[in-house]
């Protein structure tokens, strides 16, 4: 009689099955963590899609008010490192609803741009347009910052504060010629 046959052991032991379950609930909170740092990286990235998207938007308008933009009234700068830019006021009349000059135009373009668009959809966004002559060319530089904090705390990552207040600021610049 073979008695190693009768007493053959199948199937899991109990520590087989704890260590099982901790590699598994490591494996798991591998993949939580990096569910969180993609979304962490997803917002900031949308932000920064989105200032591309209003940099283009400002350079769109100067090119259909072309004159206006080459003679500087495309000019602005509300650009902060810590609390809220100051946004211009409505003028008037409202180029949406009723025929405007190209100056009027400029006016208005600026003032929508920087209150329904930047400081919208950026959080404590600013936003400064400069042009300056170049040659027979006008160079028109856009620059764009946010407060990145929000997204970079998602998850309620630690951020430290510098001496301008945010630590998290980022910012977008392009140039091109008219």
């Amino acid at each position: 009689m073979n008695y190693q046959s009768k007493y053959k052991q199948s199937g899991f032991t109990l520590i087989e099955l704890l260590v099982s379950v901790l590699i598994l609930s490591f494996g798991l909170l591998g993949i939580g963590g990096m569910l969180g740092y993609a979304l962490k990286s997803n917002s900031s990235s949308y932000l920064k899609q989105q200032s591309v998207q209003l940099a283009y938007n400002i350079i769109d308008r100067m090119h259909a008010n072309s004159q206006m933009a080459i003679s500087g009234s495309y000019n602005i700068n509300n650009l902060v490192t810590s609390g809220v830019a100051t946004l211009p006021s409505q003028p008037t009349p409202d180029c949406s609803a009723a025929t405007c000059t190209p100056a009027q135009m400029a006016l208005y373009d600026l003032w929508y741009w920087l209150t329904n668009e930047v400081a919208a959809k950026l959080p404590a966004g600013c936003a400064s347009v400069t042009t300056v002559a170049s040659g027979s060319n006008t160079l028109v530089t856009v620059t764009l910052r946010w407060n990145d904090s929000p997204a970079q705390s998602k998850l309620g990552t630690a951020t430290s504060s510098t001496a301008t207040g945010h630590s998290n600021l980022s910012q977008f610049v392009t140039q091109t010629l008219l």
